[in-house]
């Protein structure tokens, strides 16, 4: 659902996403802010940023979204991604991409969308629990990581540069 600028709306993200990690069984907390929480380097501020795990949406060279799961530290690797799916090139997406491909808008973008070709860096795995973008840019989602793994059934592999 769009609300009147053509911007999904939050209510119906959120109890979207909250209704899919309930039906799946997952763990989940939702962590909310008063104010926007646009970068990696903002949510470490406010917790622990060696659990958090971005969700960047990408386009291969064939036009099909991919997700890469990565820490908050480290960037994707475009030449490991490209390696390991073989295809000639991938690029970040646009922000109306995202949004396209995901359903969330950029900043908010849980891992738990619409892509279902799903690339998760191995570092992700080193804690019990990560904290990823929870539907909008004023709020994370802490989830278990086993979780991550069972509903998404990723590839896990060193996708990450640091």
């Amino acid at each position: 659902m769009r609300s009147l600028d053509n911007k999904p709306d939050k209510a119906v993200l959120r109890a979207t996403l909250e209704t899919f990690l309930t039906l799946k069984g997952v763990w989940y907390r939702l962590i909310e802010f008063s104010e926007p929480v646009k970068t990696a380097e903002q949510a470490g501020r406010k917790v622990d940023a060696e659990k958090i795990a971005k969700s960047i949406v990408m386009v291969d060279s064939r036009g099909a979204s991919l997700l890469a799961i990565v820490p908050a530290k480290s960037r994707v690797s475009h030449m490991k991604v490209k390696k390991l799916l073989d295809v000639r090139d991938v690029r970040l997406a646009s922000p109306e991409e995202v949004l396209e491909h995901s359903g969330y808008p950029v900043g908010g973008v849980p891992p738990f969308n619409k892509i279902t070709r799903v690339l998760m860096d191995l570092q992700v795995l080193n804690n019990e629990t990560a904290i990823v973008g929870g539907g909008d840019i004023d709020k994370l989602l802490e989830v278990k990581t086993k979780d991550i793994v069972a509903v998404l059934s990723p590839t896990i592999a060193d996708v990450s540069r640091n």
